[in-house]
């Protein structure tokens, strides 16, 4: 059949960089969706995405569905013809509905018995007709987070529209959007070609744009970026050194249409600044890039990606410059005025920081996280309680600063500067940075005990404060972050090797949290496990551990991360084993039996089981109950999991030969009681009923 290539493009203002990634991965998955559900394929598709523009190809793209034979199904044929053989109403009013007279209806046979029903030839839609309809709908649906109206219309769009360019087999595709027609023209550079470019095809989609100083491939951008940042640093002749900062690479790349770099210089007097107030300057500000020399140290210079190269690059130069010192400047003067007090002496101006108004202020806060950290260093590291007793005092108290105030970022970071100036210790000043840890997924852990400790009782204290109020994340709103944290204290437990329950110190955190909570503290601490829970389950998920394996877990251990993950992980490892299948269903028997005659006393009466099989079982039983204990005190949940598979010959052998229920209560409740003995060692690594045996 015939097929064709097709080209979009949605030309807008400029769009934030950060929306392109979203939007351009759900257009290509939702495009291959929807024509796949219409029967077109196609050879293969790119997206493309600017700061100006959001466009898609398809190569191969199939111009016409097949044309398809289907059968309708009617009404049974008992109900279709009366006595005399005549068509009921039923018939007659399916035959009338499918356009087709009695007469052409057929029998069909299906399971439930013969069906009256209908043959029909569907033709195919035109792919035209087709996208058409579909490419509006796309659109409409790209996930931006927020959208806007412009001019007098009612249309809602991430930026205002400008062009839509729509070309199918070399034809424009008629469709509409936003108020516009589809035609065959693109723009390129605001500035260096701001003029039409015809354009009809994939292929020369890119060529032709590139032609007019745009890039619009991602990839080809960021490395033009970086190959501009290396230019520009080795025009220098010396040592300097970019500080590589990826994330700014991409968010620079979706910036700009063609990047040309340009160094910059600032006065000197402005390295007096701790290198983390100027970078955050530059980076989060301007989005330039910081220079260090050949020892790490702040250079006084920069990088700035520019959109446009112009016959005098000093101007462009000049002009970053200006700009740059503007923000130092502030940025030097907050700094010196707030080294003009103490962090210590700022503790009481968190009672004026609200945290929220549900969960009061930032050092109502501080007090119960203190609280619940003192628990925590009391079990986990008792000799550091002083240290982060004082670290929980100041952690927050930067937040009451200048700079803090300025580039709310450098929370935590400004705290640990201020901290050594004022001649804290070393392990303090970096527990107050720590306590913010991980930022992000897949972020910096906390290096030190104490550092780890203030950020899971941190964490523990917004996310229990939270539920207590009845501040639930959605599906669509977590404002508070309260999954990252959840995952962030997950992944300090098991970086630590702490092998503790969440239980104790959810309830030591609702406690803490007296007349604030407002709802019950047994839904509470359930609904915060259940929560914590899902977030373990997409990590061992992560780690290559099947659903049902996850499952079998966590119905077991899942208040204790560390305990999880390790069972986890060696359940999966056995499950890839020749023989598990046999195994789990082993076990899932010894637990059918359980329930029919409910769990016994582990007790078991050594003169009552007489039978050689259940002799032999028991003593497995007894000799693996021993061994369990010295592979559970060094986490070998593998050599455990190997120990407990041996049981399998003794049970089955049990099954074989003995009847459970014999006619004796007293005999009948010792073989009872010997299961539950078997069943109990299976769920010291997991709850075997769970795993999947197909």
């Amino acid at each position: 059949m015939s097929r064709g290539d097709f080209i979009l493009e949605l030309g807008v203002e400029e769009i934030p960089a950060t929306y392109f990634g979203p939007a351009i991965t759900f257009m290509k998955d939702r495009i291959h969706r929807d024509l796949k559900a219409a029967g077109l394929t196609y050879d293969r598709v790119m997206v493309w995405g600017g700061p100006r523009r959001l466009a898609m190809g398809l190569w191969g793209l199939l111009l016409k569905q097949p044309d398809i034979e289907e059968e309708i199904t009617g009404p049974p044929l008992s109900a279709a013809f009366d006595a005399n053989g005549l068509p009921t109403k039923a018939a007659v009013g399916f035959a009338k509905g499918q356009n087709v007279p009695v007469g052409d209806l057929i029998t069909l046979n299906t399971a439930k018995g013969p069906y009256l029903a209908v043959k029909k030839s569907v033709k195919g839609r035109s792919a035209a007709e087709i996208l058409s309809e579909l490419i509006p709908a796309v659109l409409e649906s790209l996930p931006f987070p927020k959208v806007m109206r412009w001019g007098d219309g009612t249309h809602q769009f991430v930026r205002p529209v400008h062009w839509l360019l729509a070309v199918l087999k070399g034809e424009i595709l008629p469709l509409s959007f936003a108020g516009l027609k589809s035609g065959k023209v693109s723009y390129g550079h605001r500035f260096l070609h701001p003029g039409p470019v015809v354009i009809t095809t994939p292929d020369e989609y890119p060529v032709r744009l590139a032609e007019t100083h745009v890039l619009v491939d991602f990839e080809a951008r960021r490395e033009t970026v970086k190959k501009e940042l290396t230019r520009v640093v080795a025009e220098t002749n010396s040592d300097l050194k970019i500080t590589q900062d990826e994330a700014l690479i991409d968010e620079v790349a979706n910036l700009l249409e063609e990047p040309c770099a340009v160094l910059g210089h600032f006065d000197s007097q402005f390295l007096e600044l701790p290198l983390a107030v100027a970078s955050t300057a530059m980076k989060e500000h301007q989005r330039y890039f910081p220079i260090t020399d050949g020892q790490g140290r702040q250079a006084p210079y920069f990088i700035a990606v520019n959109n446009t190269r112009t016959k005098d690059m000093t101007v462009v130069q000049k002009g970053h410059e200006r700009v740059l010192r503007a923000r130092l400047d502030d940025a030097r003067f907050y700094y010196l005025e707030d080294r003009k007090v103490r962090l210590a002496d700022r503790g009481e101006m968190l009672k004026e920081v609200v945290f929220h108004n549900l969960m009061g202020t930032s050092w109502d806060k501080v007090q119960r996280f203190k609280a619940l950290a003192a628990v925590i260093s009391a079990d986990s590291c008792p000799e550091l309680r002083e240290i982060i007793a004082r670290a929980a005092d100041l952690c927050k108290n930067d937040l009451v600063t200048g700079v803090v105030g300025e580039f709310p970022s450098l929370q935590g970071i400004m705290g640990r500067e201020y901290a050594l100036a004022d001649g804290e210790l070393a392990e303090v000043a970096e527990a107050i940075r720590e306590h913010y840890l991980p930022v992000r997924s897949g972020g910096e852990l906390p290096a030190s005990m104490a550092g780890a400790v203030l950020s899971v009782a941190d964490k523990l204290d917004t996310i229990v404060g939270c539920f207590s109020v009845g501040l639930l994340p959605t599906g669509a709103a977590d404002p508070l972050a309260l999954r990252r944290q959840a995952l962030g204290i997950i992944l300090i437990m098991l970086d630590r090797s702490w092998d503790w329950s969440l239980e104790t110190y959810i309830d030591k955190a609702i406690v803490n949290l007296g007349t604030w909570a407002k709802r019950p503290a047994k839904e509470v601490k359930a609904e915060t496990l259940d929560f914590f829970k899902v977030r373990l389950k997409s990590h061992i998920l992560s780690l290559g551990v099947s659903s049902d394996g996850a499952e079998a877990v966590l119905n077991l251990y899942g208040d204790n991360p560390l305990a999880t993950v390790g069972r986890a992980t060696a359940l999966e490892a056995l499950k890839k084993r020749d023989g598990f299948r046999d195994l789990a269903q082993t076990f899932k028997r010894v637990v059918n039996i359980i329930k029919k005659f409910g769990p016994k006393e582990n007790l078991v009466k050594g003169e009552l089981l007489s039978q050689e099989a259940e002799k032999n079982l028991a003593a497995a039983v007894t000799v693996l109950e021993d061994q369990s204990k010295q592979y559970l005190s060094r986490s070998d949940f593998s050599g455990l999991l190997d120990q407990i598979a041996t049981l399998r010959g003794p049970v089955d052998a049990f099954f074989d030969q003995v009847l459970v229920d014999d006619p004796d209560p007293d005999i009948k409740h010792a073989r009872v009681a010997l299961l539950n003995r078997t069943s109990r060692l299976f769920e010291l690594v997991a709850d075997f009923s769970r795993v999947s045996t197909i």
